[in-house]
């Protein structure tokens, strides 16, 4: 179940922590590392007293390979120490789609806080689709860059290209630490909407409310879960219930071998020496039986093949 990129929301609005700038349609602002080119179908709106620019009708704003496309783009800006000024905040509004080399999300609306390193993205149904899976979800999904953290709000599932899913009402995924990061003491964090990149780069998933699981083999379900990547194990707790084809299993604490193929069902997550919550429930199983042979179906040969009428009136 890698979920390593499926997660990895490198939808960069990143796009703007600069100089201001306008000249006719189009509008220039200089980022970190690459100019930002931002254009506009019925031109710009600068509200100097407010400190804020407004790209008005199918804005499009593109650094590199990143593209942001909305029915407007709205910059909060402040003056800097040196006169200059900087952008500090970004909303898109509107039909918003963001895409990368590899990344597509869209949904209502979008903003990104460069103070907090925050991203939230919005809609009736957000998604965000890379090669490595898709995440949707009906409320938002965020990332919180200095924590390494997103989170996936409303009915949301995560599929990987194995066709494996979790869903849940909230799902939130732990990153790795960026080994590029300045990990010295009182080292201040720099904000970048940029996700981590390339496999594995998530190490956990935590899904909260109407969890379920669905592998090639089983549906697992429960009030919460916990998946490890690098273990490929999963544990699941509260009123837990794994259905292979017409059989049930019951109980209060799961463990999903996802990669080993094997699952374990126990009364609590102490009875199965692992962390969780503490409440028994008795552990109970329905074994369905294999269905019979229909009556109306014709015998079979040796080799398979369907018994003629001559051949089973030569055995009578």
């Amino acid at each position: 179940m890698s979920f390593g990129q499926s997660m990895r929301i490198a939808v960069v609005a990143a796009l703007m922590t600069a100089p201001l700038s306008a000249h006719a349609q189009s509008l220039k602002l200089e980022g970190k590392d690459k100019p930002i080119d931002v254009t506009a179908d019925q031109g710009f709106e600068l509200q100097q007293d407010n400190k804020r620019m407004i790209a008005h009708g199918n804005a499009k704003a593109v650094q590199g390979d990143v593209t942001v496309t909305s029915d407007d783009l709205t910059a909060d800006y402040r003056e800097k120490a040196d006169g200059g000024n900087e952008v500090y905040r970004v909303f898109a509004n509107g039909n918003v789609t963001m895409k990368s080399g590899t990344e597509t999300a869209t949904g209502d609306s979008a903003v990104y806080d460069f103070d907090k390193g925050v991203l939230v993205m919005e809609g009736k149904i957000v998604t965000l689709i890379n090669p490595e899976g898709t995440v949707t979800a009906k409320r938002a999904l965020q990332y919180w860059s200095n924590e390494r953290v997103a989170v996936a709000e409303g009915s949301a599932v995560a599929v990987d290209n194995q066709k494996r899913k979790l869903y849940g009402d909230k799902l939130i995924a732990f990153f790795r630490d960026d080994p590029n990061a300045d990990t010295k003491k009182g080292a201040k964090k720099t904000s970048s909407v940029a996700m981590p990149q390339g496999q594995g780069d998530i190490t956990l998933l935590q899904g909260f409310g109407n969890v379920r699981m669905e592998t090639e083999k089983e549906i697992v379900r429960g009030d919460r879960g916990i998946y490890n990547i690098d273990t490929g194990i999963a544990t699941i707790d509260g009123s837990v219930k794994i259905t292979q084809n017409n059989s049930e299993l019951g109980g209060g604490f799961a463990v999903v071998n996802v990669k080993g193929g094997t699952s374990r069902m126990f009364p609590s997550a102490k009875q199965a020496g692992m962390p969780g919550v503490h409440e028994d429930a008795r552990v109970s199983a329905l074994l369905a039986p294999t269905p019979k042979p229909d009556a109306n179906t014709a015998p079979t040969t040796a080799s398979g093949a369907a018994a003629s009428p001559a051949q089973d009136k030569g055995k009578k």
